[in-house]
């Protein structure tokens, strides 16, 4: 791998791993189109080292008011993708072969983000309770699926849920850091069973760089659109994207 290729996988998971757009979706796509291919399990884990970090620097003012109880909420909504993933663990990444499933997938966060669209213009504060952190967590299990965003369902099912935007936005993201973890943690337990190699240090660190900035800046953005209302904007693209997927996989 190139640093240059090093620079856009980084910033393609920076930008695309918080906004409502499927991150291993987009990565799948530009890895099938350009040829870009990464340099193994070790770049991925630096990757979402990187988006980790953005997150806990984002948020690091909610997470130091972190309470007992919140971090329970927190831990209870982890189990049900955590379940998935460790019990379907090779059927999963057998999904990352189909592109045509990524297109598919991508239809469905169209629609997440139409859903995300309409609970905005609707005035609700409703507290978190443990039956909420359960169905944002269910949810999101099925994010694990490429090409449905993980942040946009779990968005979605906080507002489902009748909790107020900047609840629902906090407590998505909070989720974020142990669905994070633990996907880093199980490529890590690869890259010891597989005894990987270390590759080339120059594009690892491009590629964190990349994608730590782009996962701050996209933080950013999102907040702003959850304010203004602008989740249509990705409802159209993820439609868009996934009709000219389907094109092409069905003309070549």
């Amino acid at each position: 791998m190139t640093i240059f290729q090093s620079l856009i996988l980084g910033s393609v998971q920076g930008l695309t791993e918080f906004l409502p757009v499927s991150s291993s979706g987009h990565l799948i796509l530009f890895e099938s189109w350009f040829g870009i291919v990464q340099s193994g399990i070790i770049f991925e884990v630096i990757l979402h080292a990187a988006t980790l970090g953005a997150v806990f620097v984002f948020f690091f003012p909610a997470l130091k008011r972190l309470t007992v109880s919140k971090i329970g909420l927190l831990l209870l909504a982890t189990i049900p993708a955590a379940v998935v993933g460790v019990l379907f663990k090779s059927q999963i990444e057998s999904m990352f072969d189909s592109v045509t499933l990524v297109a598919c997938a991508l239809l469905v966060t169209a629609g997440i983000n139409l859903g995300i669209s309409y609970y905005l213009k609707r005035e609700q504060d409703r507290k978190l309770t443990w039956k909420s952190a359960i169905f944002i967590g269910v949810v999101q299990a099925f994010a694990i699926t490429p090409g449905i965003s993980r942040s946009g369902s779990t968005i979605f099912a906080g507002l489902k849920s009748g909790l107020a935007r900047k609840a629902a936005f906090e407590f998505s993201f909070l989720l974020s850091i142990p669905a994070i973890g633990g996907a880093m943690l199980l490529q890590a337990l690869d890259v010891v069973q597989a005894g990987a190699v270390l590759p080339p240090l120059t594009p690892m660190i491009t590629g964190f760089v990349a994608a730590f900035l782009t996962g701050l800046a996209s933080l950013l953005l999102l907040k702003k659109l959850l304010v203004t209302n602008h989740f249509s904007l990705f409802s159209w693209y993820t439609a868009g994207l996934a009709i000219v997927v389907l094109a092409i996989e069905f003309i070549y």
